[in-house]
């Protein structure tokens, strides 16, 4: 059943992932504009502390705010103080914004082995679902080819010639 929850999820999170890997690599051409990060602080994410940034920016007079650092799914526990020592409460900052979505924006571009994770842990978990299921097959033919055939004896009705009703 958890396989079979995981394929009809699998495709959606694999496109998410993909999406964010381009999102990432388009982000190096996106404008800059200046912002001032508003909050820094320390978040419990799931089981890990992540650092949590939020800053605000303007673009074509119109003001928003965001808190995506990069497009990164999270940082290991050690790199959580250095990216809050990177951006404390007052300090301006370049905001990279989507040119075409202002609301769309980070602190850091571009690509790095932190934002393919989630795409490469997506794909360890397929294969292993699929090695899982092929193992399982094989097994199960394994089993029912060494297994002694099962008897069954079914119902008979014996009927007296010499019993009349």
């Amino acid at each position: 059943m958890l396989q079979l929850i995981f394929l009809i999820a699998f495709p959606f999170a694999l496109w998410k992932a993909w999406k964010n890997i381009q999102m990432a690599k388009a982000s190096t051409g996106w404008p800059t504009v200046r912002g001032t990060v508003t909050t820094a602080e320390r978040a419990k994410v799931m089981f890990r502390k992540q650092p949590r940034i939020t800053y605000s920016y303007t673009v074509n007079g119109a003001p928003f705010t965001g808190n995506r650092i990069s497009f990164a799914g999270g940082y290991p526990p050690g790199q959580t103080d250095a990216i809050l020592s990177r951006y404390p409460v007052g300090q301006q900052v370049g905001v990279f914004h989507a040119p075409d979505s202002p609301a769309e924006a980070t602190l850091e571009t571009g690509s790095n082995h932190q934002v393919t994770a989630q795409l490469r842990i997506l794909l360890v978990f397929f294969v292993l679902i699929i090695l899982l299921n092929v193992l399982n097959f094989y097994l199960k033919r394994l089993n029912e080819q060494t297994r002694p055939p099962i008897r069954t004896y079914g119902a008979m009705e014996i009927v007296d010639p010499t019993w009349r009703a």
